[in-house]
């Protein structure tokens, strides 16, 4: 298991993102404060300097886990549920951005908010499902063409109304049946929406690609009462040996939090 941490352009105090700034001073910081690895959460991948991104990485011997395509709904309000077809469209082609950046840092990227939410209504809900599978079916294809791992976050329901659990997530993911489409955990939002944290991470031992490491919260790992030496075992247990990112609010400072969240974690990765 390999720790990472999110990373932003400046944005909203109130995001859960470790570091914001510009990408290439805080990959640099994220390598101070002991990280061999980042998230990055981007709005617009067109903006980015890949080939400058990718020549920093490299001096610092550090690696890119996973993309973040969040402000993208957020921001621009494009999503894959929308009734309007330019809408969608253009949210299928942000994420195709996405993995032509992907590509070049040797990452995963991130499905989370995009995917939209629900109308509400039962039979107009139908529609958006299919909405959503269609678009992240081809999304999941070109990214196929690319080696490019998506990963579907499950988000709390006062966050969304759309796969808030893990076993929402999966019934979406076995209806999908793409290999390179995985669940993606948070376990701010599961500590919400599931019964046993520990439980639904082995019952979904098949299907997890990513893992979002916050406490109670919202804020490190250890400044909450979350029992991650319990969710750790159970990773432990599934061998998951992919990427768990710190995002989370950054509390009590950006530095403080990413420096004691990693050494906490670690820590009591030594003890199983």
């Amino acid at each position: 298991m390999k720790l990472s941490l999110t990373i932003s352009a400046p944005g909203s105090r109130f995001a859960p993102i470790m570091l914001q700034g510009d990408y290439l001073e805080m990959i640099r910081e994220a390598h101070r404060l002991g990280y061999e690895t980042v998230e990055l959460h981007i709005r617009d991948p067109k903006t980015i300097d890949a080939d400058a991104m990718a020549r920093t990485l490299d001096e610092l011997g550090m690696k890119v886990s996973t993309i973040g395509t969040g402000q993208a709904y957020v921001d621009d309000r494009i999503y894959f549920t929308s009734t309007d077809p330019e809408v969608s469209a253009a949210a299928v082609q942000r994420i195709k951005d996405h993995v032509r950046l992907a590509t070049k840092l040797g990452a995963a990227v991130i499905i989370g908010t995009i995917k939209g939410p629900l109308p509400g209504d039962p039979e107009e809900d139908q529609g958006a499902l299919a909405r959503a599978a269609k678009c992240l079916a081809e999304c999941a294809d070109f990214a196929a063409q690319h080696n490019v791992e998506l990963t579907l976050e499950a988000i709390n329901r006062y966050e969304t109304n759309f796969l808030n659990t893990a076993a929402e997530a999966v019934e979406f993911l076995r209806g999908l049946d793409r290999p390179n489409v995985g669940l993606h955990l948070d376990t701010f939002h599961m500590n919400i929406e599931e019964v046993d944290l520990a439980q639904t991470i082995r019952d979904c031992r098949h299907y997890l690609f990513h893992i979002h490491l916050a406490d109670s919260n919202r804020w490190p790992p250890g400044y909450g009462h979350l029992d991650f030496e319990s969710v750790l075992k159970a990773l432990k247990d599934i061998q998951y040996g992919r990427y768990m990112a710190i995002e989370s609010l950054p509390r009590p400072n950006p530095q403080e939090g990413a420096r004691r969240g990693r050494e906490y974690i670690q820590g009591l990765l030594e003890e199983l």
